[in-house]
C-alpha cells in the first residue's frame, strides 16, 4: 500500500481530538459526547482514542465516545491496542499477534464496522514481544480488510526501521511537546518515509514561552493556540493531538489549524523552543 498525496493532505496538518482525558477520572458521559460534537462542528476531522482510554468500570469507555460522537459525521477515528487499563493505576502491553487479533475483534463490534480506519500498537515501548510480532498482525488484518491503515504509537526510529522492513506504515503516534519537540529524530524518519506523525501531549512542557505569550497577548488569542499552530508548522507530516475535555478549549485547539502564520511568530517561536 503507498503513501499517496490524498492520505497526506487527509492526516498531516491537523488538529485531532484526542480522548485520553476522559479516561482519567469519573466522566458526565453527555458532557464528554458535548466537547467531542463541539470540536466536530468546530471543523475536527480525526478523533484519536484507545482501548486503554477505558474507566476502571467500563473497558470500553474511550472507543464507546468516539464511536457515539463519530456515528454519521464521516470523521476518522483512529484507535490503539495492545494496551488495557486493568485496574485503577494499572495498564498491560502486549503487541503478540494473539492479542491484537483479539482487541482489533472488540473494536469493531464497539464501532458497528467491518473495517476501522486507523489502528495503532499503543505501548510498542512496554511490550515483550518484539514490535516486528505486532507489526506482522498489523499487516495481515490490514489484508485481510478489518484495517484500513496501520500505525505505532511510543516507538523509535530504529523500531520504525525493523516495522517498516515488514509492511508499511500510514501513521506513527508519540509524545512531542511545541516547546521541548522530544521526537524530532521520529519526525525527521516520518518526512523522509512519507509517514504521517502524531504529536500527543503537545502542550505538556514546563518550557516557558514568553515570546509567543507577548504574540499572543497582543491578537487576544491563547498562548496555547499559538503552540499548536508552531507544532503545525514545524513539519509537513505533522498533525497535533488535543486533549481537550472542554467544548472551549476544544474549540481553541480547533482554531490553531486557521490561525495566521507570520515571520515574526516564527522567529519567536525559534527563541522560545528548547529541544530536548
Amino acid at each position: 500500500m503507498q503513501f499517496s498525496d490524498e492520505m497526506m493532505q487527509e492526516f498531516s496538518g491537523r488538529v485531532v481530538l484526542g480522548l485520553a482525558g476522559f479516561s482519567m477520572t469519573p466522566r458526565d458521559r453527555a458532557a464528554d459526547l458535548a466537547t467531542i460534537r463541539a470540536g466536530i462542528d468546530a471543523g475536527a476531522t480525526i478523533l484519536d482514542t484507545a482501548r486503554a482510554y477505558a474507566q476502571v468500570d467500563n473497558p470500553l469507555y474511550g472507543e464507546e465516545l468516539a464511536a457515539e460522537a463519530a456515528e454519521g459525521t464521516g470523521v476518522i477515528v483512529g484507535t490503539k491496542g495492545g494496551h488495557s487499563r486493568i485496574s485503577a493505576d494499572t495498564w498491560d502491553a502486549d503487541i503478540s499477534a494473539a492479542r491484537i487479533r483479539s482487541d482489533v475483534e472488540s473494536s469493531l463490534k464497539v464501532f458497528g464496522r467491518e473495517q476501522l480506519d486507523l489502528y495503532y500498537l499503543h505501548r510498542v515501548d512496554l511490550a515483550d514481544q518484539p514490535v516486528e510480532e505486532g507489526v506482522t498482525a498489523l499487516a495481515t488484518l490490514r489484508d485481510e480488510g478489518k484495517l484500513a491503515r496501520i500505525g505505532l504509537s511510543n516507538v523509535t526510529a530504529a523500531e520504525l526501521e525493523r516495522a517498516t522492513a515488514i509492511t508499511h506504515l500510514d501513521a506513527v503516534q508519540n509524545r512531542h511537546t511545541a516547546m521541548g519537540r522530544e521526537a524530532d529524530d521520529v519526525v525527521a524518519w516520518c518526512e523522509a518515509n512519507q509517514v504521517s506523525f502524531f504529536a500527543y501531549s503537545p502542550l505538556r512542557s514546563s518550557i516557558p514561552a514568553p515570546r509567543l505569550t507577548a504574540i499572543a497577548d497582543q491578537r487576544g488569542v491563547s498562548v496555547q493556540r499559538l503552540q499548536l499552530s508552531a507544532l503545525l508548522h514545524s513539519s509537513p507530516v505533522v498533525s497535533v493531538i488535543s486533549g481537550a475535555t472542554r467544548p472551549q478549549t476544544a474549540l481553541d485547539s480547533i482554531a490553531a489549524e486557521r490561525e495566521p502564520w507570520s515571520d515574526e511568530l516564527q522567529a519567536a517561536y525559534e527563541a522560545d523552543v528548547r529541544p530536548v
